[in-house]
């Protein structure tokens, strides 16, 4: 019956919550893994993150594989999902240079978190293979930020063809560079929020030394994006836009205020030296982030396009429960595979133990 019987997809907006959310939001959910890692391999001190390191890598792999779970629904035909790969495609389409990243940025993942399952084990080869792995791992990480800086980026060049047709409150002359930026920031951003909410389940410590580092980076992105998406609306001579009395405008007001200044106010002030401060800044990041890539693959189009669209309740009951899904196998692998956690645990514990 085709994806029509089970969304609410049609002729004008034939691209609904499955691809705008599950892909599209999805993806720079992930971005922990190559923000982390970089951090880790290629920056002084990095080894002080190698914890935060291998929690952001198994979320990234997570995002990634339920990303491919979603898309295979979103196709309609899910055994054409490899297609782009076996088969080539249009060496022009950036969907074609998405699908191609995802897969080995997928491939670049699995070695950075085999090498958890490596040491849980005690075989003698099990434990050289894992040396061996150590010592090349920073090509890896090198090939994975590469892979991810242009998929990353090609997710804003997905729209960049409507051109001027967008709403001028999103539109942007370089809006690959935009979606590039703020998935970074959301790289470190959701960072904070998974070490929160692991910190608190699991009973650890929460790094708030390290993640208050990260803090002034987060701020300075976000505040180089709003003032380049600014400077370009001003340029275009559309800065009057944000004056304009209608829903379009609000839903930007809520996204620019909560989503840039309140995160920006945040980590530029002493509320990054603690945990709330630190959470509170990260989700709004994160939620700035979904609100801009909601509000570009949805509102900034239907009303150029002329749209019409309303989720239904399955597409809205499956993005929810796969959402869940992602944090229920993060829970099994950390549960799983205790040097995801590392040593931290066991500190924990034995300052418990001291103070009863």
């Amino acid at each position: 019956m085709g994806l029509g019987a089970a969304t609410g997809l049609n002729d004008s907006m034939p691209w609904g919550l499955w691809k705008i959310y599950d892909v599209v939001v999805v993806v720079p959910l992930g971005a922990t893994g190559f923000v982390m890692a970089f951090i880790r391999y290629f920056t002084p001190g990095g080894e002080r993150y190698e914890y935060l390191n291998r929690r952001a890598v198994i979320w990234a792999a997570i995002m990634y594989l339920s990303m491919g779970v979603r898309l295979a629904f979103d196709i309609g035909i899910p055994w054409r999902i490899i297609y782009p790969i076996v088969r080539g495609g249009n060496l022009h389409s950036p969907l074609f240079e998405i699908a191609w990243c995802v897969f080995l940025y997928l491939i670049v993942l699995f070695f950075e978190n085999i090498s958890r399952v490596a040491e849980e084990q005690k075989r003698p080869w099990v434990k050289k293979a894992d040396h061996l792995l150590h010592k090349i791992l920073p090509g890896f990480v090198l090939v994975g930020v590469m892979l991810s800086t242009m998929h990353h980026s090609s997710l804003g060049t997905l729209f960049m063809i409507t051109g001027k047709r967008m709403d001028p409150l999103w539109y942007h002359p370089w809006l690959n560079y935009v979606f590039l930026l703020t998935s970074i920031a959301t790289g470190m951003g959701m960072m904070m929020v998974i070490e929160h909410l692991t910190s608190r389940y699991y009973k650890i410590k929460f790094e708030t030394d390290l993640l208050a580092r990260l803090a002034p980076w987060v701020a300075g992105i976000l505040s180089f994006v709003l003032a380049w998406r600014l400077g370009a609306m001003a340029a275009e001579g559309q800065i009057g836009q944000i004056f304009v009395p209608r829903v379009e405008t609000a839903l930007w007001w809520a996204e620019i205020l909560l989503g840039y200044v309140a995160p920006i106010a945040i980590l530029f002030s002493r509320a990054r030296f603690t945990q709330k401060g630190l959470f509170a800044g990260g989700l709004l990041t994160v939620l700035g982030m979904i609100a801009l890539r909601l509000n570009v693959g949805f509102t900034a189009l239907m009303d150029a396009l002329g749209a019409q669209y309303t989720p239904s309740v399955p597409e809205i009951l499956f993005s929810v429960g796969a959402t869940a899904g992602t944090v229920v196998i993060y829970t099994w692998f950390v549960e799983t595979l205790p040097s995801i956690l590392g040593p931290r645990e066991r500190e924990t514990e034995g300052l418990e133990a001291v103070g009863d």
